[in-house]
């Protein structure tokens, strides 16, 4: 029967779709800023995401201070090295706080590659 056939299809197309969608996971981001002045950050904002382009930048505000936090990182270490980088460039002013979060993870370039 042919829609036996288009059922399958679709519920493959399902699964594909569903395998390529970000997912949530535990891990760590960095805590940059603080601050009830906006324009300072949106002008640290706007340096992390010309100098980390892959990386993401989150901001809320929770009155009255604005909040930056960055990346999605898997691991401590990962999130330590970007620490340890922002500080050397000094992009924020301050010191950076690695903070335990639920973070957005992609999927693995290999999984896509298998389908």
């Amino acid at each position: 029967d042919d829609r036996i056939d288009i059922l399958g299809n679709k519920m493959a197309e399902y699964n594909r779709n569903l395998a390529i969608k970000p997912r949530s996971s535990k891990g760590y981001r960095l805590m940059l800023l603080s601050t009830s002045d906006r324009n300072l950050a949106m002008q640290v904002r706007s340096r992390l995401l010309q100098q980390f382009p892959s990386q993401a930048v989150y901001m809320s505000f929770q009155s009255p201070y604005i909040k930056l936090k960055f990346g999605n990182f898997e691991n401590r270490g990962d999130a330590e090295q970007f620490r340890k980088t922002i500080l050397s460039k000094k992009i924020v002013p301050g010191n950076v706080y690695i903070i335990a979060e639920n973070i957005e993870l992609k999927p693995k370039e290999e999984e896509e590659e298998d389908e």
